[in-house]
């Protein structure tokens, strides 16, 4: 099939456009000027050519009835200095007295340009009448084309005037069309270049005439690059909108998707009137397995696992990754609660059976939370709260337990979270403050220094210990803050007995084991130190067995505090997981023995054997040994011959403020007072 394609280009196809819309009506609107001047103008020249003769006879009237020959010589002469008059004749009529009729003729001579019009003239008579009696006979010859003079002049006028409009009408059209047609159109030969170029650089021919043809060509291409386009973009938000709604490691819903399904389960379940269960589960020993194995064989770990969940429970029921090596189920319709309990233990037994992971048998566990709908909450994201709060309570019963949310345990969350808004305030209000307790000699009883205790002056309860809120500051994420309250406020207390001449001894901090997780901790030291003037033999931080037990980080912060020059002492030894490797590894300058291996001394075999345990090791390691919580005079009789050598305990003095304390240290006896 031929298609015909113009050969004219766009531009000259708009230019002869423009010039025929414009010449079109203009030379229409010549034509039907010169037809309405023709049509108006012709009566009026017969009536003009009228009018002259008549003129011409009333003003010969009387000059030849006077027969006044140069009057009607000038009548004559005047008649036919008229333009349109061609030539006259005059001939009288009236006999004389050689019975000869006298004849007056006038020719006109024309000029060149004239002379161009003359053609065979119009000829008018009448005759010449006074009181009755004819005197002669007129007859004017008037030019013929008179009129078609007249026509040409203002044709040539109108013309001229017609070319000037057109063209100024031409130009404006032509701008305008240029900006409003030409321009976007080369704007969109541009872009569709570069689209049928796809990025590449080149160019595209556009050397055809038909150029719009041609533009509608590449869009067509262009439509059909963007029906691909949108298809891809269609399949990636689909394969987007599974991202962000499944867990990517799993393929399990994610918390986003999981609120939303468990939403609906909700609304049904409440309308229905049936028992559903929210189960919150904690993977025990994953730690241990993605640590001692690998990340990638935790990641095969929790897919197994994730596997394991959704064949453990029914169709209808809802598996979620909830974060890490934390699941969510919601079980739909869950029946009694014997038939819960017998779902959650066949959840924990899939859990717990052996998972090969590179060769070598792993084992996790299943600590399991449980909240009922409608009797523990009505919305998912309480439900799931209170059986995160049962998972953390069943936890500490121990692996792969499961428990129910009781409403205490809400109840024990809320006042743990009004702790630590107190304690948010009290750090901003300065309501805490250091207590001092002695530490002197077993043998000589000389004070070799104090340990400093921090209390809080709540404006309510009054003054608080450590034990009711060191564990909320702990989970609070504040104990970083007050643990550097308590340094700074130690070493400007040192600064005062100093300058308050004052034999203090050794000044010793006890530091939570969260606080050697930041290598901030010796910046704060060192800076307190600094600023206050306080030297390492007068400063000594007191340390759990947990941060010898935890990672190389915190071993290395505490050897950097070692590398101040400040005495480190390990504190309740006995107490957690004791290990000689690390006391022979940081060698401290002393431990401390727990107070519950003090209170029943010296009756308690069991104690006395500890005792003596802990003080032979420290002995073979050139450690000094502190025994806190002495109370009696026959525990400090029998610590004493152990071998202790620093006591600490009410026998001694109970803890006071700074004020207190300092009036105890200038009542003591000079004798008994160390160096």
């Amino acid at each position: 099939m031929l298609h015909w394609r113009p050969q004219l280009s766009i531009r000259l196809t708009l230019l002869l456009a423009v010039l025929v819309a414009v010449l079109a009506p203009l030379v229409i609107w010549l034509s039907l000027q010169q037809r309405m001047f023709r049509t108006t103008f012709e009566p009026l020249v017969v009536e003009s050519r009228k009018a002259q003769l008549y003129l011409a006879v009333a003003a010969l009237a009387d000059p030849l009835w006077s027969l006044d020959a140069a009057e009607i010589s000038r009548v004559l002469d005047r008649t036919a200095e008229a333009s349109s008059v061609q030539s006259l004749r005059l001939v009288e009529t009236r006999p004389t007295d050689d019975s000869r009729a006298l004849t007056h003729q006038r020719e006109r001579t024309f000029g060149p340009d004239e002379a161009a019009f003359s053609g065979a003239p119009v000829c008018l008579q009448a005759p010449v009448l006074r009181e009755g009696q004819t005197l002669g006979e007129l007859q004017v010859c008037f030019v013929r084309d008179q009129l078609e003079r007249a026509f040409t002049s203002r044709r040539i006028e109108l013309f001229k005037l017609a070319a000037l409009q057109a063209a100024i009408a031409a130009l404006l059209l032509m701008a305008v069309l240029y900006h409003r047609l030409i321009r976007p159109l080369d704007r969109l030969k541009e872009q569709a270049t570069r689209i049928a170029m796809r990025g590449d650089e080149g160019t595209v021919d556009w050397r055809r005439q038909d150029e719009i043809g041609e533009l509608g060509e590449h869009l067509n291409d262009v439509h059909r690059q963007l029906h691909t386009l949108f298809g891809q973009i269609e399949r990636q938000q689909k394969a987007l909108e599974k991202l962000a709604l499944h867990d990517h490691l799993t393929g399990l819903p994610n918390r986003l998707l999981f609120r939303e399904l468990a939403q609906s389960a909700c609304a049904q379940a409440l309308r229905e009137g049936y028992l559903m269960a929210m189960l919150f589960i904690d993977l025990d020993r994953f730690k241990v397995v993605n640590d001692t194995l690998g990340h990638s064989a935790g990641d095969a770990l929790l897919k197994i696992v994730a596997r394991r969940l959704t064949g453990a429970v029914r169709a209808s029921d809802i598996v979620c990754r909830h974060s890490g090596d934390e699941f969510i189920v919601l079980l739909q319709d869950a029946g009694t609660v014997e038939q819960l309990v017998q779902a959650v233990e066949r959840i924990q037994y899939e859990v717990a059976r052996p998972i090969e992971l590179d060769g070598r048998e792993a084992r996790v566990y299943a600590s399991i939370g449980i909240a009922l709908l409608p009797d523990d909450a009505r919305e998912p994201d309480e439900l799931i709260r209170h059986a995160d709060l049962a998972m953390y309570e069943a936890k500490k019963a121990g692996r792969d337990r499961h428990g129910f949310y009781r409403a205490e345990l809400n109840q024990r969350v809320q006042a743990q979270m009004a702790v630590e808004r107190e304690l948010r305030e009290a750090l901003a209000r300065d309501e805490f403050e250091l207590h001092y307790q002695p530490q002197i000699g077993a043998t000589r009883g000389e004070l070799l220094g104090c340990e400093a205790l921090i209390r809080w002056r709540h404006p309510v309860r009054g003054l608080v210990g450590p034990l009711h809120f060191i564990p909320a500051a702990e989970q609070a994420g504040l104990i970083g803050e007050i643990g550097a309250w308590v340094v700074r406020a130690a070493c400007a207390q040192i600064a005062q007995w100093k300058a308050d001449g004052l034999a203090f001894g050794c000044v010793a901090v006890n530091l939570s084991a969260h606080e050697f997780r930041d290598r901030g901790l010796v910046d704060i030291v060192r800076e307190a130190m600094r600023e206050h003037g306080v030297r390492p033999d007068e400063f000594e931080i007191e340390i759990t067995e947990t941060v010898l037990m935890t990672e190389q980080a915190s071993l290395s912060i505490v050897a950097d505090l070692q590398g101040l020059g400040i005495h480190i002492a390990v504190d309740d030894f006995g107490t957690g997981y004791s290990s000689l490797a690390y006391l022979k590894r940081l060698r401290p300058r002393t431990i401390k023995i727990d107070r519950s291996f003090l209170k029943d001394l010296p009756d308690d075999e069991d104690d006395r054997v500890v005792v003596e345990a802990i003080v032979g090791i420290a002995h073979a390691l050139h450690i000094d040994v502190v025994a806190e919580g002495v109370e009696t005079e026959a525990q400090r009789d029998y610590l004493r011959e152990a071998g202790c050598h620093i006591l600490q305990g009410y026998l001694i003095a109970r803890p006071a403020d700074a004020q207190q304390y300092a009036r105890w240290l200038a009542d003591r006896p000079p004798d008994i007072v160390s160096a």
